[in-house]
């Protein structure tokens, strides 16, 4: 079934960017059909924060990528091809992690260029609140066991909240946040047919 959506002889490489936080899913759903059905696509991978991902293709060093933005930040020089649903950030942090008010709110930041990093510092600043980066990482693993331990705070998508995490609200002293939207790009140029597939096989993936 999933071979109709381009003849199994399609063939090439096509350089795939994902965010961090979507990589497992994805490829979950995707790797398995390309090695069976379209044995002649050459497929890279490579994760990392969606604003540097971002960058590389267009720089065109990448053929297309998923990535998260904000819902009502457009983007240019590429093509979203499609959405899939939005995604709701949130503060968290750990169960037991008591707020000292009279100090820095310790962040665990992601990678430069991730609209999440941007997100939590601008949401403090404007607030005149003072923060310190305890870690940076374009790992969401690092992060997300630092929030765990207590020894920071973090923002991940809501649908993304583990057990060891509390969610921290306006009643918590931390605003809401702007609404993100998972769109997948590609790269200025053509579409090879090695690219179509791979479009095809994402957007199956995730209506399932």
């Amino acid at each position: 079934m999933l071979a109709s959506f381009t003849a199994p002889v399609a063939s090439g490489r096509v350089r795939l960017g994902i965010s961090e936080e979507y990589a497992g899913a994805v490829l979950g759903c995707t790797l398995p059909h390309v090695t069976a059905d379209f044995p002649y696509i050459e497929l890279e991978v490579e994760t990392g924060a969606s604003g540097r991902l971002n960058t590389r293709l267009q720089r065109g060093q990448l053929d297309m990528a998923l990535l998260g933005a904000p819902v009502d930040v457009a983007a240019p020089q590429m093509r979203c091809i499609k959405t899939f649903g939005i995604t709701q950030p949130v503060w968290v942090t750990a169960h037991d992690y008591i707020q000292d008010l009279t100090k820095p709110v310790p962040l665990a930041l992601h990678g430069k260029g991730c609209p999440y990093r941007s997100v939590a510092v601008d949401a403090l600043t404007q607030q005149g609140r003072r923060w310190r980066a305890v870690i940076m990482s374009a790992g969401v693993t690092a992060l997300e066991t630092a929030i765990e331990a207590g020894l920071a705070i973090g923002i991940v998508d809501r649908a993304h909240v583990r057990q060891g995490m509390r969610v921290l609200t306006v009643a918590d002293g931390f605003p809401e946040l702007p609404v993100n939207e998972l769109r997948l790009m590609l790269a200025p140029g053509e579409l090879s047919e090695a690219v179509e597939v791979l479009v095809g096989l994402i957007g199956h993936g995730f209506e399932r």
